[in-house]
């Protein structure tokens, strides 16, 4: 089975120690980078290339959804999961909009994360 290369982007520094401890858990995935912003996020994937973005709706300068955009431009081969903590229908459609293959609830998160992968891949 192919191994599934993943971006953490979130500014929570916890958040994305944790996702990436939770990660690395599973079979046939790996955590090949973190970002803690959208610039970073945009200069990481494009130098890591990977499979997976996990992209935090809300960042410090340029939002998620900008972020997303721009990655699936730059970068047609990734899919990106949207991660949030808002249950808004607003903030859905805009992430999915922008080229994200899914948006998931933060508390909801790690019962719906495998299972989502697995299908936007």
């Amino acid at each position: 089975m192919i191994t599934t290369r993943v971006l953490v982007v979130d500014d929570d520094d916890r958040f994305r120690w944790r996702l990436g401890q939770f990660l690395e858990t599973v079979p046939h995935i790996r955590v090949v980078g973190e970002a803690a912003t959208a610039q970073e996020a945009l200069l990481s994937a494009k130098e890591l290339k990977p499979d997976l973005i996990l992209m935090d709706v809300r960042l410090p300068g340029m939002s998620g959804v900008s972020a997303t955009r721009h990655l699936c431009e730059a970068l047609p081969q990734a899919r990106v999961i949207v991660l949030s903590v808002y249950d808004l229908q607003e903030y859905r459609d805009a992430a999915l909009a922008s080229g994200a293959s899914a948006y998931l609830i933060k508390k909801s998160m790690i019962a719906e994360l495998i299972p989502t992968i697995q299908r936007v891949l």
